[in-house]
């Protein structure tokens, strides 16, 4: 049975999520030390009456962040997940319209653990995360209406398991695991209840799946600053191909975006997965985005500000160069 998280060890976990998500995202700068702790604890247990609510709308809070931004594939929406109590114990999946309009939380059956990352489905009807519990991390999905919540596959009972990208069909989907002994993280495909194995090297995270069906891992060559190489996998050789000059962390389609910084703002650029860089997209008045993507048909950017200025998520629009706020903390 999961344990509901004290605020220890939800920094504990933050602190493992900086390892994950710091490549180009400069998360580095904006959580915890991995040797700092709290030791002040929340009490144990959380208000789980939401479980048997109807969806929740979401009542934004001043300093509560909102992370993670991804467009759905099919429609104007957009999934992202929210701190959800001021002492940054939880967290919940929200999805909203690209103007932020009619936001609403959708893991509301899931009702404990702090909910990450969410991936939408390639048909835009379900929603892929990744919930961290007191112990490791499990895998969840959850159609588009918040119903239907099904927990993915399992390597390790006590391990951690973070989603990373649904397969072309959309009936299988790709992740990394780690042991709860250390951050050795191995690459796995799972689909329907085979789950397979893709690297065996304790150091390859975050694979991803392109439009024409590629998929690209990153390789942790340095894990205390994390630096790591985007590399493309060939499943049938188990082989990699390092491709040293593909800066952007998250991948749509055939593209990704490297973000520039200046002296006081940020440039975007479109790549294309070779490391090229194709075009600039437009820049904003800000230093220090998190979670940079773009949508499919390339016309919007959405990033996340600092923590230090709310974790907002912004929106860009390519053809005018308007920003939008979709978050407001």
């Amino acid at each position: 049975m999961p344990k509901i998280l004290n605020q220890k060890t939800m920094l504990e976990i933050k602190n493992r999520l900086v390892a994950i998500l710091i490549l180009s995202i400069s998360v580095v700068s904006c959580l915890q030390s991995p040797k700092q702790k709290s030791s002040s604890a929340l009490a144990k247990e959380q208000d789980t009456s939401i479980a048997n609510s109807s969806l929740q709308e979401k009542k934004q809070k001043k300093g509560t962040p909102d992370l993670g931004p991804n467009f759905n594939p099919v429609v104007s929406k957009i999934a992202y997940y929210s701190y959800v109590d001021p002492k940054r114990s939880a967290a919940k999946i929200f999805v909203s319209n690209l103007d932020g309009s009619d936001a609403y939380e959708v893991s509301t059956q899931d009702s404990i653990g702090f909910h990450t990352e969410p991936k939408w489905s390639p048909n835009g009807k379900k929603i892929a995360y990744t919930n961290f519990l007191e112990e490791g991390a499990r895998m969840m999905a959850v159609n588009i209406d918040g119903n239907g919540l099904t927990e993915l596959a399992t390597v390790t009972e006590d391990g951690f398991h973070m989603f990373s990208s649904w397969d072309l069909a959309g009936k299988g989907y790709y992740f990394f695991h780690w042991p709860k002994e250390g951050f050795t993280p191995d690459a796995y495909h799972a689909i329907d209840e085979k789950v397979e194995r893709l690297t065996n090297n304790g150091r390859t995270n975050r694979p991803q799946m392109t439009k024409g069906g590629k998929l690209y891992v990153n390789r942790i060559d340095d894990l205390e600053n994390y630096v790591a190489t985007k590399q493309l996998f060939d499943p049938e050789t188990k082989s990699t191909r390092s491709i040293p000059n593909l800066e952007g962390e998250f991948i749509t389609g055939e593209h990704t975006i490297k973000a520039i910084e200046n002296d006081s703002t940020t440039t975007f650029i479109l790549e294309d997965l070779q490391g090229n860089d194709l075009r600039e997209l437009g820049s904003i008045p800000y230093k220090g985005t998190m979670f940079t993507s773009i949508d499919l048909n390339l016309e919007y950017v959405v990033y996340n500000t600092s923590f230090d200025d709310g974790a907002e998520i912004h929106l860009l629009e390519v053809a005018t160069g308007k920003i939008k706020k979709i978050t407001k903390n």
